[in-house]
């Protein structure tokens, strides 16, 4: 008779962390990581140039600008640490900077730019595993929170987004987040016959 207790599936599906990766799927994953690395930088680059032409002041394009650069090494940066937590990351911090910015001077607490902060822990998680979704989903959750405190304080400035660039802002985040989480659920789909397809292989291997 099996002695498993269900409590002890339900804290190995939900916690476990650390996943065996063989070089097929270390493979897979950076291959992703180029992709998510081209759609969210295309969006970065785009958010810069609205920056720059329908935001008022320089700072928001010099920010947008500057982590839209970093956000483009994270491939590279795998390529020389081997290293998918901290491709992940530079991904990821150049990503939450950027949108924090945005959100703050266009608007704040009611800004479109915020929703994308939802976005971070599910990139993380599937580049790394379930630790550092937690992370992120912490860290995202206390910036949307640190946003509203400005806000509720009056700490952030009056919105200095032009009304074609409200427009564009918020095409970007609900055409953006369409593709991306479209995207995601190709990948979750390719993923599990990706397992399921390896584990029969393996199956038949095994004597």
């Amino acid at each position: 008779m099996s002695d498993v207790r269900p409590q002890n599936v339900l804290e190995n599906w939900l916690f476990t962390s650390l996943v065996t990766e063989d070089d097929q799927t270390r493979t897979y994953k950076y291959r992703l990581l180029v992709m998510i690395t081209f759609v969210t930088g295309l969006l970065m680059w785009t958010y810069s140039f609205v920056a720059t032409f329908f935001v008022k002041g320089s700072a928001l394009a010099i920010i947008g600008f500057t982590c839209s650069i970093i956000h483009l090494f994270s491939p590279l940066i795998y390529k020389k640490t081997k290293s998918m937590a901290a491709s992940a990351y530079n991904m990821v911090i150049a990503g939450i900077v950027f949108q924090f910015s945005f959100a703050f001077f266009t608007g704040g607490f009611f800004s479109a730019t915020l929703i994308w902060l939802a976005v971070l822990p599910m990139i993380v998680g599937i580049l790394t595993n379930k630790t550092h979704a937690i992370v992120w989903t912490l860290i995202s959750t206390s910036g949307v929170l640190l946003m509203f405190y400005l806000h509720q304080e009056g700490l952030c400035p009056q919105d200095s987004l032009s009304e074609l660039g409200k427009v564009m802002v918020q095409f970007l985040a609900a055409l953006g987040l369409i593709s991306l989480i479209g995207g995601f659920t190709l990948f979750f789909i390719e993923l599990s016959y990706f397992y399921s397809n390896r584990s029969q292989i393996k199956s038949n291997l095994d004597p």
